[in-house]
């Protein structure tokens, strides 16, 4: 009589977590009807930690500064749009002799088909594009979105051409507004390096981390 009351208990609690795990999938962060494809899935995370090393979240967010991560069923703002980071000015680094006085080349980065906290984005700097997908989690204004990319430059010399593999953390934040993205923030942080070089090209090792903002704290509505 005992086992069958255990086992009762145990329907019961059962059915109670379905239903709840029904009513959670049910408040997801849906933005709209869309259904996301995505792109890179064993590149794809939804832990923003897991982008950055233990070691380095203390002094990485004291600097990127705090992430809007919001709760299970609450909505991020909609991102969708394209936007361009001028300019986009250094801020900080755990590498030393990186230079925080240089403004890059121009970001442009375009986010689409966002639902259930996720989004494409397409990103253009230096005439490269990359596609991926994103996470986006916040709540009201604030957003973050983030994902892993895993790429190959080709960086030549006088003699010959080498491969260079580098599968960074991207991260970006900020908060909506008619214009634009307000305060907009851009970090990688390096995961792993494979040198086809041969030492002939510097590398930052892993856990090495960049910061950036749009200089004029706007990264605008541009379409491209």
């Amino acid at each position: 009589m005992h086992i069958g009351c255990e086992t009762r208990d145990s329907s019961r609690l059962a059915i109670w977590l379905l239903v709840a795990m029904g009513i959670t999938l049910g408040a997801c962060t849906k933005n709209d009807k869309t259904t996301v494809t995505l792109i890179g899935t064993e590149y794809y995370v939804d832990d923003i930690l897991s982008v950055i090393p233990d070691s380095l979240q203390s002094c990485f967010f004291a600097e990127f500064g705090s992430i809007p991560n919001g709760v299970n069923g609450v909505v991020p703002p909609k991102i969708e749009g394209s936007y361009v980071m001028d300019p986009k000015q250094r801020v900080s680094s755990n590498v030393n002799y990186w230079p925080t006085s240089v403004v890059d080349t121009n970001l442009y980065l375009r986010f689409s088909k966002q639902h259930n906290g996720i989004a494409v984005i397409d990103l253009n700097e230096e005439s490269l594009t990359h596609t991926d997908t994103v996470f986006v989690c916040g709540s009201g204004a604030d957003f973050c979105a983030y994902f892993i990319e895993d790429k190959i430059y080709v960086i030549s010399d006088s003699i010959q051409s080498y491969s260079m593999r580098i599968k960074r953390g991207v991260i970006m934040k900020g908060q909506t507004s008619i214009d634009g993205l307000v305060d907009f923030r851009y970090a990688t942080v390096i995961m792993e390096t494979e040198d086809g070089s041969g030492g002939l090209f510097p590398q930052y090792p892993n856990g090495s981390y960049f910061i950036y903002m749009d200089g004029d704290g706007l990264a605008a509505n541009l379409d491209w």
